[in-house]
């Protein structure tokens, strides 16, 4: 869970890319959370893209990494306490449970 980030690394040599730091605000209070796990990465199946369930926010994270450069984030607000999660049946759709 520590710390409170993500890293895409290089697939053949495992040097860090890019660190992307999960620090930020809770969905619903607003209130910062200075140290949020990340609770589950699932990858898409069809898009180069995959997502991060950062705990304690309660964001669900779609992050595009088409162009490392320019990495493209979308902030999805979900649940706080956000656990593992995953895709239905037809790898379209991503499921997580939370707490609350």
């Amino acid at each position: 869970y520590w710390p409170p980030q993500f890293v895409i690394m290089d697939g053949d040599t495992l040097k860090p890319r890019k660190i992307v730091s999960t620090r930020g605000m809770t969905v619903g209070t607003q209130a910062y959370h200075p140290e949020p796990r990340v609770a589950a990465i699932v990858s898409s199946h069809f898009n180069p893209e995959f997502f991060v369930n950062v705990k304690e926010t309660g964001m669900v994270y779609s992050v595009d990494y088409r162009d490392l450069s320019k990495l493209k984030i979308k902030m999805i607000e979900a649940a706080p306490f956000l656990h593992d999660g995953g895709f239905e049946s037809t790898h379209r759709y991503v499921m997580a449970c939370g707490q609350r």
